[in-house]
């Protein structure tokens, strides 16, 4: 066999060289390349399940083991308490890192897990799942543990709410008004019942309870050692029934705590109540509150109740629910998982004053029909008392919301606009029995008649013809400035929703007739009228202030002094009211009292309804009272006034 020249030898081993590298590095290639390729598949099954698990469609990806359905099924029994909605799904689930084991086997992935539970609370954790060949393709291998690495076989996720105890409420002097207080949980025990009508009947008289039908119709539904609710007493109220309820077959009695204050009808329609959260308030609060929680449910505990209550803390647990605590199948160790700590509310910080709101409450006590009281300080404005009271008052906070004609009150605002335009104390101003304006007759409160008498006198004696009389002297927009200037209308910024009256202007001979004396479409509140006396005393509008912390989001500032000289005279007129004319009432009231009184006609009765009112100021305390269709200022509500002035040290 002949050779090829040496040349083409050469080419020949050159390329027999070549040849084996290429192989060579191709062989050592190829690895990396299908390593690639193992890793992006094993990558897509895990980026796949975790979209699958967020989106709530675990069924629809293959599984090492187990069915789609069966995961789905198995997931969904863990972590249905976890979520408002019981939905098996977390908010979010991101595929954080991937790991290989060798010759591409099997491959694990980390992922990150976010739950909204119950509450809108955020849990975050992160969990492994295992990945395994089957059939040339990768699939998870679903356990408990993928769901949370701290479960085991037979567990499954609850999530417990712990609520902080709630924020006390602070008035004046930094006096705890509203603060967790003892009370006792009054119930009933089906199986320890003799004669279930006999102690229906019994516990109802002995604690108040009206509606015995309903509560006969829940012993009837409840188990035989179920714990029946019928009412929850305050201490001292419990004390002095609880020798009767405990000789009743069937009572059983809880000791507890609720955010009380100090009595019963302390500010009970400003303050308001607390208790479980009802259906509307669960769905007004958008998640912040559940079924079951403790809330405020009127008042400032309602309008503050995200600041009283804080923040829940969020416990969830790894339990093995419904296995019996002894037999052949132990329950795996419960796991607890603190996602996040109980936030404690934060103090809500108010004006009212202790001493005067128990004076307010207490002489509301008398008060023949529903009836209000506020009280202000003059010069700061400050809210010392906010009551209501007297008989069917129900939960309605009168004293602020409540829009009343003023009757003669508002003759305080009418005097400074007639002073101002020039009418002096001492100006004769006939007070006839009546004044006829384009048809309409306005007649004086009481029939009298007094003649020509100076315009001091007649503002004592609240002649409602001198008034009607004079309504020539001034216009509309007068009287309207005047009002304004005292408080009439302006925004509330008390940080709870008032009503500051209103005092339209208007074109009308006969309505303007009619505002003199705080009828026509004159309207007010209490509180309105107590912030009037208030700008009176102190000769300048110092708007009322209720909530200090936080700072209301409506703001006031003080207004400019008022006219001296009216002013002045003003003070003077309003002293002889309560010296000699229709507020006589408060006459031997210690201090000098200050005041007006007020008959406002309302419906359309003949003779018509009227409202008592009176207002006043004695030192640095300005006040208002009001008794629905009481009758008479000077003979109900200025009693009542004097009555709160008595128990108030000057």
């Amino acid at each position: 066999m002949s050779l090829p020249p040496i040349s083409a030898r050469v080419s020949i081993a050159v390329g027999v060289v070549v040849a084996v590298v290429a192989a060579t590095t191709a062989v050592l290639v190829l690895p990396n390349y299908w390593h690639r390729q193992e890793l992006r598949a094993e990558r897509d099954v895990a980026l796949a399940f975790a979209q699958a698990w967020q989106q709530g469609k675990l069924d629809s990806q293959p599984y090492a083991g187990a069915t789609g359905s069966q995961v789905a099924a198995r997931t969904q029994t863990i972590t249905a308490g976890l979520t408002p909605a019981r939905v098996d799904r977390p908010s979010a689930v991101t595929v954080t890192t991937m790991t290989e084991t060798a010759r591409s086997r099997a491959a694990t992935a980390k992922l990150a897990v976010t739950w909204t539970l119950l509450g809108g609370t955020p849990w975050r954790y992160t969990t492994t799942i295992d990945l395994r060949k089957v059939s040339g393709l990768w699939h998870v291998v679903w356990t408990p543990a993928v769901v949370h690495p701290g479960l085991v076989a037979g567990q499954v996720l609850e999530v417990t709410r712990r609520q902080p105890p709630r924020a006390p409420i602070i008035g004046a002097g930094g006096k705890v008004l509203v603060t967790d207080r003892p009370v006792v949980e009054v119930g009933l025990v089906p199986g320890r019942i003799v004669n279930y009508a006999t102690t229906v009947r019994d516990v109802s008289e002995t604690v108040g309870v009206e509606d015995t039908e309903g509560l006969a119709r829940r012993l009837a539904a409840a188990g035989p050692d179920t714990f029946v609710d019928v009412i929850t007493l305050r201490m001292d109220a419990y004390r002095a029934v609880s020798a009767k309820l405990r000789s009743i077959p069937g009572t059983a009695f809880r000791n507890a705590t609720l955010p009380l204050s100090p009595a019963t009808g302390f500010a009970r329609a400003l303050i308001g109540s607390v208790g479980p959260a009802t259906a509307d308030v669960v769905t007004a609060s958008k998640g912040r509150v559940l079924t079951g929680d403790v809330v405020g449910l009127s008042g400032l505990q309602a309008a503050y109740d995200a600041q009283l209550a804080g923040t829940p803390g969020v416990t969830v647990r790894a339990a093995s629910p419904g296995l019996p605590s002894t037999g052949t199948v132990a329950p795996a160790p419960v796991t607890v998982f603190d996602v996040a700590a109980p936030v404690p509310g934060r103090p809500l910080r108010v004006t009212l004053d202790l001493a005067t709101q128990e004076a307010a409450d207490a002489a509301l006590a008398s008060a023949p029909k529903p009836a209000a009281l506020v009280a202000i300080r003059v010069g700061t404005g400050d809210v010392l008392a906010v009551a209501n009271g007297g008989p069917n008052a129900t939960g309605y906070d009168r004293a602020l919301l409540g829009q009343y004609p003023p009757g003669s009150t508002f003759k305080i605002a009418t005097t400074l606009a007639l002073l101002r335009s020039g009418l002096t104390p001492n100006t004769p101003v006939r007070c006839p029995p009546s004044v006829t304006v384009n048809g309409k007759v306005f007649t004086n409160a009481e029939g009298e008649a007094l003649g020509s008498v100076p315009f001091h006198e007649d503002f004592a004696q609240s002649c409602n013809g001198a008034f009607v009389g004079s309504a020539g002297r001034i216009t509309s927009r007068q009287l309207a400035d005047a009002a304004d200037s005292l408080g009439i209308g302006h925004p509330d910024a008390l940080g709870v929703p008032a009503f500051m009256g209103s005092a339209p202007v208007t074109g009308d001979p006969t309505q303007h007739a009619a505002q003199m004396i705080g009828q026509g479409e004159v309207l007010v509140s209490p509180m309105a009228v107590a912030t009037m006396s208030a700008a009176v005393a102190a000769g300048r509008l110092t708007p009322p202030r209720l909530v200090l912390d936080p700072a209301p989001a409506t703001s006031a500032t003080p207004g400019p002094p008022l006219p001296a000289a009216p002013i002045a005279a003003l003070r003077t007129m309003m002293r002889e009211v309560v010296t000699s004319g229709t507020g006589t009432a408060l006459l031997g009231v210690p201090g000098v009292v200050r005041g007006k009184t007020g008959t406002a006609e309302f419906g359309t009765d003949n003779p018509p309804q009227t409202h008592a009112w009176f207002t006043g100021y004695r030192g640095a305390v300005a006040f208002a009272v009001i008794v629905e269709g009481g009758g008479f200022g000077g003979a109900v509500a200025a009693p009542i006034a004097a009555r709160f002035l008595r128990m108030l040290p000057e």
